[in-house]
């Protein structure tokens, strides 16, 4: 059984789907690595098995034959959004929040499906359904840690007319295109898929570990992990008035990117190759590295699809982000970690699927092509790490 095999080798995703798909049979929980994995009351019969395995984003991601280290680029700009406040609030350039925003006030959707915190709770995360701008502002901040996104999503789309844009992390979007090609009377209610880049998930154990730099025991109430500047901080605060903070290199450098599940570390797209379109950090760079000193935020913006494209020019023109010129090869020097991974990605895999008799599916994504561009050096170090990790 394939969802068996991927739960034995600790490559599930923690999304939450299978809950969705058999809610009779599974329910995602939080185990103690601080990750969300399915537990099922009942064995799946082959039929099940088959058909939640030809879903799930963490054994199938189907790509549309991308050119290129960067996948589809119909339109590529540098922007930011025209809303200074947003521009402050968001984890990087705010174009993200601008689009959703309008998205809503335009009626091309009815709502945005995000992420964001669970109410009256400073560390869970759940899929928020935002129908205003001050919903989709105030998830607008990213969350470096689970959520399982999907344990209700055939009910949502089932339970109303209404249609979405849905923002995610790249693993989130091929499981939207998953269930849209599955339950195609569905498609119609995503109307646009947006990705942010993605690096991997860390646990909710690395969030309580990045808090407790604070030598503070109790929990706290509230928590952000960038935004309110560029980076921003890493903040916890406290019911009464204490509050604590890391920089971007102290909270993900240090912490939080170093304690991130199996299946992120050979992810084969953290770039949003799915999406209409991709947004990320748009980094200067330092000695031919990231500077992460606090500027205002700016973000690239990848056009993968017409309706994508046109989606920021409508929204540049009606003055919600702004937006100039890129260069292809700029996105490669202010993310060179994404340029270097998807070279790497084969080597990577290649332990991973022998292990697994392979029982990942990747498809179109120019892997192989790729991977045999990667030098020498660095594919061999991959392969040998990749194989240690592994066996």
């Amino acid at each position: 059984m394939k969802i068996k095999r991927l739960i034995d080798y600790n490559l599930c995703l923690g999304c939450g789907l299978c809950q969705s798909i058999y809610p009779s049979k599974c329910e995602i929980l939080l185990d103690k690595d601080g990750f969300y994995k399915p537990v099922f009351r009942e064995n799946l019969t082959y039929r099940e098995d088959k058909h939640i395995s030809e879903i799930c984003p963490a054994i199938q991601i189907r790509g549309n034959k991308h050119s290129g280290s960067w996948g589809d680029i119909l339109y590529l700009c540098e922007g930011w959004s025209k809303d200074r406040d947003i521009r402050h609030k968001a984890a990087s350039g705010g174009v993200t929040t601008s689009l959703a925003i309008y998205l809503i006030e335009n009626k091309i959707v009815d709502g945005i499906l995000q992420v964001g915190v669970i109410k009256n709770n400073y560390l869970l995360n759940e899929l928020k359904q935002s129908y205003s701008r001050d919903d989709i502002i105030q998830n607008a901040q990213s969350r470096y840690a689970p959520a399982a996104l999907f344990k209700n999503i055939l009910e949502i789309l089932e339970s109303n007319n209404k249609t979405y844009a849905f923002i995610g992390k790249p693993c989130d979007i091929a499981a939207i295109k998953n269930i849209t090609t599955k339950y195609p009377e569905y498609q119609h209610k995503i109307k646009y898929c947006i990705s942010i880049f993605c690096a991997g998930m860390p646990s909710y154990n690395a969030t309580i570990k990045a808090w407790r730099q604070s030598d503070y025991n109790d929990a706290p109430v509230k928590l952000k992990y960038r935004g309110d500047g560029w980076p921003g901080l890493f903040k916890a605060e406290w019911k009464d008035g204490r509050s604590f903070t890391l920089n971007y290199n102290e909270s993900w450098g240090k912490i939080l990117g170093r304690e991130l599940g199996l299946r992120c570390k050979m992810c084969p797209d953290g770039i949003g190759m799915l999406a209409d379109i991709s947004i990320g950090d748009s980094w200067s760079t330092k000695d031919g590295f990231p500077d992460f000193s606090e500027q205002e935020g700016r973000n690239f913006v990848i056009a993968r699809t017409e309706k994508g494209k046109d989606l920021i020019k409508m929204a540049s023109s009606d003055n919600y982000i702004e937006e100039q010129p890129l260069a292809l090869d700029s996105i490669a020097k202010s993310q060179p970690y994404q340029a270097q991974r998807r070279k790497l990605t084969l080597w990577r895999l290649i332990p991973l699927q022998i292990k697994t008799r392979f029982l990942l599916r990747f498809k179109n994504l120019n892997i192989i092509r790729l991977g045999l561009k990667a030098d020498l050096i660095s594919a061999f170090k991959t392969l040998i790490g990749s194989t240690r990790r592994v066996f």
